[in-house]
């Protein structure tokens, strides 16, 4: 049986009102409505978006039909077409149509099953922005990386920049059907029940919609895990020797761990220290010989170059750079080298379409204006950024 917020085929209660006997905060009621027609009349900005959002599908539907951003994309118009059949603003209306107004002397209220269908509705509403929120921040996700790899960048900023307008409006309308929730639901107890129960004896409305929908946990529902870059702290991890100084080399921290490991107590374990290690599997390797092992990448390859060809493959790196002719000469050398599929390429760990960008930002330098100097740092900014920064 679904949730009554998931079901699209709930009927409303009967309307019926009943004589209000105890005092009632009816000013707040009353403006909790009147807020929730102001703020749902005014959606034309959302409405217009969506229509452009369909209109995108319906235009590159064959062209991104096996993208997974492209997907989560068709998600946010599918739960935008639900949010346009659910017409909490109609509802709301009728309800604020009943209440009793300032010049009233008698106080009749409607009945509590009435609320709870606004109740219910503003729970359906918040499930859908929920979800909008949830597919836009994910599609987006998607579209960001595949501008910064520099792939369809043109066709991607535009969904990108509309995920982007769709994620904000429906951000805060979430936020705003929180809070009409929690101000609607401490009036429920204070109505009066007419006639059959509207919702079943065993379903309970939630007392905080915020913890009910892990509001504080959004931003990691909305991410993935291989968005989020894990930062070392080096300067916690590093040891420090008697002076102060750090250790220069790996020798001396493992030489501070053997010296920490025989000064432990003559009860525990005696363990073998690292160096000793290392000289028993180098003492093993040497007397059995295993071979030399070949890695599968380099099958089909040619033998190893002459001497020659590997002290000019020596000489092949960035820092050779220094005048436009030399730059040429690099990126001919690294092209050649990416044909031959070479272990010296620099640029192996790129996709084509990276290196075609990298290769346009070097050649599009201004050589004729800029100092050597000036030239090596801009290029070396350029290798950091678009090549360096994706290993």
């Amino acid at each position: 049986m679904l949730d009554p917020w998931n079901d699209q085929s709930l009927l409303p209660p009967p309307i019926n009102t009943f004589f209000c006997k105890h005092k009632l905060d009816l000013k707040e009621l009353t403006y909790t409505t009147n807020n929730i027609v102001h703020i749902l009349s005014r959606q034309s900005p959302l409405h217009k978006e969506s229509a452009i959002l369909s209109r995108f599908l319906y235009k590159f539907d064959k062209k991104f039909r096996n993208d997974i951003g492209y997907r989560n994309f068709k998600k946010v118009n599918t739960a935008l077409k639900k949010y346009l059949t659910l017409n909490l603003l109609k509802d709301v209306e009728n309800f604020s149509s009943y209440l009793p107004k300032e010049n009233d002397n008698e106080l009749y209220l409607p009945t509590r099953q009435m609320l709870e269908y606004i109740l219910i509705r503003i729970v359906s509403f918040s499930k859908l922005m929920l979800r909008i929120v949830v597919c836009s921040k994910q599609s987006a996700i998607f579209y960001l990386d595949r501008i910064k790899r520099g792939e369809s960048h043109w066709m991607c900023l535009m969904p990108y920049a509309l995920l982007s307008r769709i994620w904000s409006m429906s951000l805060v309308l979430l936020q705003h059907s929180c809070n009409w929730y929690n101000q609607l639901h401490q009036v429920v107890d204070k109505l009066e029940v007419k006639g059959l129960p509207f919702l079943p004896l065993d379903y309970k409305l939630p007392d905080d919609l915020e913890e009910w929908l892990d509001m504080k946990n959004l931003n990691s529902h909305c991410s993935f895990n291989w968005t989020c870059k894990i930062k070392i702290n080096i300067e916690a991890i590093a040891m420090e020797d008697d002076s102060g100084d750090l250790c220069e080399s790996i020798l001396d921290y493992v030489s501070q761990i053997n010296e920490n490991t025989d000064t432990a107590d003559e009860h525990d374990i005696k363990l073998p220290s690292i160096i000793e290690t290392f000289h028993t599997e180098d003492v093993q390797l040497k007397q059995s010989d295993v071979g030399v092992a070949v890695p599968r990448n380099i099958l089909g390859k040619s033998a190893d170059p002459p001497v020659g060809n590997k002290n000019k493959a020596a000489i092949h790196s960035i820092d050779t750079v220094t005048n436009f002719n030399s730059l040429k000469d690099f990126i001919n050398k690294e092209e050649v080298l990416r044909n031959e599929l070479n272990d010296n390429a620099l640029t192996s760990h790129l996709s084509f379409m990276q290196w075609q960008a990298l290769k346009t930002c070097l050649l599009n330098l201004d050589t004729n204006k800029n100092v050597p100097r000036k030239l090596q740092r801009k290029v070396e900014r350029i290798w950091q950024e678009k090549c360096l920064d994706y290993k």
